[in-house]
């Protein structure tokens, strides 16, 4: 099997030429937003191909170890995940629409919304054949509480903190938090992938564990080698039906064109990478392919480092913000298929981002500002220095594998020197970047962000808090905010708060929004051509495999076409 893997990647390879030499010929859309986010066709044919398949393989560019809630790491891979594993409610905490799944029902059972009881659904199946109960549900509560942490442990550990998990009977339990959690089954109940109890209690250090995960998902993970590839199989008990596919093979693709190449090729059934702008008119004619329009709900900001000065000073923060044009990014790097970051920050598609919220794009402004702060040109060379009269240079870090980012930290540096602000790109390997939030060795970050970090409202207020901690200057006026949001006990007065923080947050930035762009995914239609959307998760999720009516009320069937 890995031979053919190696195939697989030697043949994508070839193809880069083909890729490049196609990316010069796409034709600018200089609609900068206003974009529809629903789920459509763009392909000129929709072709209506077999709706099951015995196998299928299909690209993946992220690391994701062994598939566990340790060894992910990140939200790139979360579908991976999804496949073997089940929430209480589903699909995501980001449309704010999430129904029953493992759980029959979540109900607050407090005025002060701390307490909240589980009934579960009888009869379901761990992939050992063992019953699922409400000591699962416990165990993995407490494990995410007190264990290692991990991307969603924050959900039981921080925003929300439970402190009393209590299992009623087989399938009930009640769960009570340090704070008021109102959202704790739109957010909280379907964020959290539930763990066996038995295949994890004795399991000390989970990021040393290399087994292969137990779930009650439609697929079992029963072959990987990190970073190559994972092979699934259905799950042929699984409590919504079987899988439509068989098998699923995802092979380890990190670089974009050649993953791209390969499903041109044939190599691959489908690419769980958005299409670059460049090739979706363009494939949109191929006979062989099929594109989809989903929303994503990813986005790309400029990230700030307030631990440096002078960016513990918020108006410098907001002069910063100010001087870009993310309008411009879009029609010249997005060809016009996405939304502007000039939306702000949380993303402009999610169900509970401020309807009024937006940056303005005003240099004659953050020149003021720069001025009024003792940022300005001592020396007539055109560049503003510090108030000390040391230069400004300041340190834009992208990854370099990623061609979209690097011509938008350009686009930055172009806009900052309008306003007289020096910046410099170093392009770093993708490890790096990701070590140097850690260690605080940067001025910008320029970076995708996952719906976790944008759609997600514990998240906002997370990283807001976070941002606090990391700043050199604490704010007292976000601070103020935040302990609102946490007394909140309603789940209006808690989106009241939401939206105060929002605008702060957009006010005197520490992320600049740059774009949130459409996703388009490609697939071979004649392998199968039973894909879905679901917010947040494009195409390639657990859903597009299960029958019909198991995935009713979670997904948006690509039954239209894109304007």
């Amino acid at each position: 099997m890995a031979q053919s893997f190696q195939k697989t990647f030697i043949l994508a390879l070839s193809f880069c030429l083909f890729v490049g030499t196609a990316n010069g010929r796409a034709q600018a859309d200089e609609s900068p937003s206003g974009h529809d986010s629903s789920a459509a066709m763009v392909s000129a044919t929709d072709h209506q191909g077999p709706k099951q398949a015995k196998r299928l393989t299909i690209g993946i560019w992220n690391s994701a170890g062994n598939i566990t809630t340790y060894s992910i790491g990140n939200s790139w891979n979360d579908w991976l995940l999804w496949l073997a594993f089940d929430k209480l409610y589903e699909p995501s905490p980001y449309g704010g629409e999430a129904g029953r799944w493992l759980a029959s029902d979540i109900r607050q059972v407090s005025d002060d919304a701390r307490t909240w009881e589980i009934t579960l659904r009888d009869g379901i199946k761990w992939h050992d054949g063992s019953s699922f109960t409400a000591q699962d549900v416990a165990f993995t509560f407490d494990y995410y509480r007190k264990g290692p942490i991990n991307r969603w442990t924050h959900h039981a550990s921080a925003l929300p903190r439970f402190e009393e998990i209590t299992v009623l009977d087989r399938l009930k339990l009640q769960v009570r938090s340090k704070m008021p959690m109102p959202n704790f089954d739109l957010v909280t109940a379907a964020e959290l992938p539930i763990l066996q109890k038995k295949q994890w209690q004795g399991v000390k250090n989970p990021r040393a564990f290399t087994g292969l995960a137990i779930g009650t998902g439609p697929y079992k993970l029963v072959e990987y080698k990190a970073d190559q590839y994972y092979r699934y199989q259905a799950n042929e008990a699984y409590w919504k039906g079987k899988p439509q596919v068989d098998e699923l093979i995802l092979v380890m693709i990190k670089d974009p064109q050649a993953m791209f190449a390969a499903v041109k090729s044939g190599e691959l059934d489908g690419a769980a990478r958005s299409l670059p702008p460049e090739l979706v008119k363009q494939w949109a004619d191929d006979p062989d392919i099929e594109v989809a329009k989903a929303p994503s709900l990813w986005g790309v900001w400029l990230d700030i480092n307030l631990g440096r000065v002078p960016f513990d000073d918020r108006e410098v923060r907001k002069a910063i913000a100010l001087a870009i044009d993310p309008d411009a990014m879009v029609r010249r790097i997005l060809l016009g298929m996405g939304k502007s970051g000039s939306h702000g920050w949380p993303h402009v598609d999610s169900f509970w981002t401020r309807p009024d919220l937006s940056v303005g794009f005003d240099p004659a402004k953050a020149d003021d500002i720069l001025t009024a702060h003792g940022l300005i040109d001592r020396d007539g060379d055109g560049w503003r220095e510090r108030p000390d009269g040391s230069p400004i240079d300041w340190q834009i870090k992208v990854a370099s594998n990623r061609p979209l980012l690097l011509r938008a930290s350009e686009m930055v540096i172009g806009q900052l020197a309008a306003v007289g602000l020096r910046a410099h790109l170093e392009a770093v390997d993708p490890a790096s970047l990701a070590a140097a939030w850690k260690t605080g060795h940067y001025d910008f970050r320029i970076m995708d962000i996952t719906p976790h970090g944008l759609a997600d409202q514990d998240m906002l207020a997370l990283l807001s808090k976070g941002d606090n901690k990391r700043a050199l200057v604490p704010e007292a006026e976000k601070e103020a905010i935040l302990k609102k949001w946490l007394k909140a006990d309603s789940r209006a007065e808690r989106l009241k708060i939401s939206h105060q923080l929002q605008a702060y947050q957009n006010a005197y930035p520490s992320r600049v929004m740059l774009w949130y762009p459409d996703g388009y995914f490609a697939y071979r239609w004649q392998s199968y051509d039973n894909y879905a959307s679901s917010s947040g998760y494009g195409i390639f999720h657990k859903y597009s495999f299960l029958p019909r009516p198991a995935r009713a009320q979670v997904v948006d069937e690509l039954d239209k076409r894109a304007e």
